[in-house]
């Protein structure tokens, strides 16, 4: 993304820096299901709060940027699409957030092998995901999007797990069960959402509309 005016180029840069704060978020969520380290579900938990206001801060600044300045072309195209990433990147973190709010119950989840092991699985490839398309965002360049057609599907690891999940039984089951499923959902849509923000910057940068139908089906 070169030559935006220097307005645009502050605000493509102030999303990288919510897209920071989010990765850094998903990081804490995924060291939160390996070690339980409460700590970190607090860090995780106070930092939400910031993500939030970016979101508004930014969203604002995109409607006064399309009421003001009326742009055309590719400037319109970043401005559309940073709306989009934004609700993205604020829903990874209301995602990750949710993966804290489990840490009393993520012992119940960790006591199942069977469970723990895809779902540990699931979560570093949902980081990897997550650092990919935000190191891309911070390049302005969609070459290392590739990296994600290297990864393991999302489903390679969700539908065992699923399947792993309901064969629980015996005391506690339930509780853990719902414990399981609300860590393995929040780290499947944060993929998603990976997914949609790699595809509306394949837009931004190329504006090929076939982006646009990867980012309603990711």
């Amino acid at each position: 993304m070169t030559g935006l005016p220097a307005d645009l180029e502050e605000l493509r840069l102030q999303v990288e820096v919510m897209a920071i704060r989010v990765q850094t978020a998903v990081a804490r969520a995924v060291e939160l299901v390996r070690t339980g380290d409460r700590e970190i579900a607090a860090a995780l938990i106070a930092g939400d709060d910031e993500i939030d206001a970016m979101h508004v801060s930014l969203t604002e600044r995109c409607h006064e940027t399309l009421l003001l300045r009326q742009p055309m072309a590719s400037d319109l195209r970043l401005v559309v699409s940073v709306l989009r990433v934004l609700s993205s990147l604020e829903r990874v973190g209301d995602l990750s957030l949710r993966i804290a709010k489990t840490i009393d119950d993520r012992g119940l989840v960790v006591d199942q092998q069977t469970v723990v092991t895809p779902l540990l699985g699931l979560a570093d490839n949902v980081r990897a995901r997550m650092d990919i398309v935000v190191g891309a965002w911070s390049a302005g360049s969609a070459d290392g999007l590739a990296r994600l057609d290297e990864l393991e599907s999302l489903d390679s690891f969700v539908e065992p797990l699923s399947e792993r999940i309901l064969e629980l039984d015996g005391p506690g089951a339930a509780r853990t069960a719902v414990a399981a499923i609300t860590m393995t959902r929040s780290l499947d849509r944060i993929g998603d959402h990976a997914a949609i923000i790699a595809a509306r910057l394949g837009y931004l940068l190329t504006a090929d509309p076939n982006y646009l139908a990867e980012e309603v089906h990711p």
